[in-house]
């Protein structure tokens, strides 16, 4: 199910076979950079899948660490398709963008994202506010990089569709369009209730926060 909220796409060679050109192509529609995991290992099959318009070809096995490193790669490649960029290509990409909730991003996208915000708070003179949350768990970093995922899928779910979430290794960042300081504490607040009641009832994990207006930095 496909809802826009993907910075990339990972496709299994033996899931889509002989179609792997057709799948390739349809995501490409939405300007995702795609990447094939496959256990086949020869130069060949490698050939065939780029080819295809692979980005990039992941062999299997492959260690935790080294797939993040991939997949964040993977984000930031430019996307080449077979398809020409017109008005229609963009209809697809907002028919793709109807999810409820905050947009969740990557660690990238969210630096450059900020970035646009603070320009765009300074010329339209609106407000905007910058949250960081941070973990510390009994289970150590395991149990707070595992707490930060969680923490994110609760914030999503309740913040608006303005609204822009990032997961950043332990921690958990959100720009709040159109908030204030005293609004930012009240949703802040909120998230982490509804995270404790839900993934940390033992409340082995402490959620702490610090908050800011970005318009504050941008005139600075």
């Amino acid at each position: 199910d496909f809802t826009g909220t993907a910075d990339c796409i990972l496709i299994s060679q033996e899931h889509a076979g002989n179609r792997m050109a057709e799948v390739i192509a349809h995501f490409k529609q939405y300007g995702l950079p795609c990447a094939v995991l496959t256990a086949e290992q020869s130069a060949e099959n490698q050939k065939h899948l780029l080819s295809c318009g692979a980005d990039d070809v992941i062999t299997a096995p492959i260690c935790a660490a080294l797939m993040k490193r991939r997949i964040y790669a993977l984000t930031d490649t430019p996307v080449t398709s077979d398809f020409e960029m017109n008005f229609a290509a963009f209809d697809r990409i907002m028919e793709s963008n109807q999810g409820a909730g905050s947009f969740v991003v990557s660690e990238h996208d969210f630096m450059n994202i900020y970035r646009f915000v603070s320009r765009l708070l300074e010329r339209l003179e609106k407000k905007a506010l910058l949250l960081i949350f941070s973990f510390e768990s009994e289970d150590g970093e395991m149990g707070e990089a595992d707490s930060a995922l969680h923490f994110l899928k609760v914030m999503q779910a309740s913040l608006r569709k303005g609204d822009i979430t990032c997961n950043y290794g332990r921690q958990v960042l959100a720009v709040l369009m159109g908030a204030d300081a005293e609004g930012g504490r009240l949703v802040a607040e909120r998230v982490i209730g509804a995270f404790n009641a839900h993934y940390n009832m033992d409340e082995s994990c402490t959620v702490t926060y610090e908050l800011r207006e970005i318009s504050d930095t941008s005139n600075s």
